[in-house]
């Protein structure tokens, strides 16, 4: 209890794991799951990512297995959600794309913070916090049978780049950490809601010519 008020990273890290198992929630309701199934698609964008993060640092424990909290407030959101849920009908895609978009940019600047404490070139650590960012929702998305944000045309992927090289730019400024944060946090959410507003999208293959 002490860490959740008094350490600003977990804080943030447990605000997004709400918002991230809410887009589970919307998307389990999308495809009129029952409540185990809006536990497991809650719970695969809250911690894919960072599972597969600190699989690959090679992290002595796989943060929400040594931590609990993550996994209860993951239960609590999609039980929450399972009830009531219905009072947002018509709004549950709008919802879940916006929900996905705040939690990708707290989740990729989370994912750079801690892999910036392992010894490994900055490049991969804007890969550590892209992986953080985006590979849960992508598990989410395959569970649910669609095509994951983060292989479709959408700028998604290219959003949390955007905010993990921010973060890294502007603590190379000399900012420090807690400015840096919140700039990058809002560089990724602003990117990607503006993709989300506009329809901004990157260039598709198409077969028999060039991208488009």
């Amino acid at each position: 209890m002490y860490e959740f008020f008094h350490d600003p990273i977990y804080f943030l890290t447990m605000i997004g794991t709400v918002v991230f198992a809410l887009s589970g929630a919307m998307a389990a309701a999308r495809k009129e799951l029952d409540i185990f199934g809006f536990i497991i698609v809650g719970l695969a964008p809250a911690v894919g990512g960072g599972t597969v993060r600190d699989l690959l640092l090679n992290a002595e424990k796989v943060f929400w297995i040594e931590d609990l909290n993550f996994l209860y407030v993951v239960i609590v959101v999609a039980v929450i959600a399972f009830f009531q849920v219905h009072r947002l009908e018509g709004k549950r895609y709008t919802l879940l794309m916006w929900a996905d978009a705040f939690g990708l940019a707290l989740f990729t600047i989370m994912g750079t913070q801690i892999a910036m404490t392992y010894d490994i070139h900055p490049v991969m650590v804007v890969v550590m916090g892209m992986i953080t960012g985006t590979f849960g929702g992508m598990v989410r998305d395959i569970i649910c049978n669609e095509v994951p944000f983060l292989l479709q045309k959408e700028i998604y992927a290219l959003a949390a780049i955007v905010g993990s090289c921010a973060y890294l730019f502007f603590l190379h400024l000399g900012l420090d950490e807690q400015g840096a944060m919140v700039i990058s946090v809002a560089a990724t959410f602003i990117v990607r809601g503006l993709a989300i507003v506009f329809g901004w999208s990157l260039p598709p293959y198409k077969a028999g010519g060039s991208p488009t």
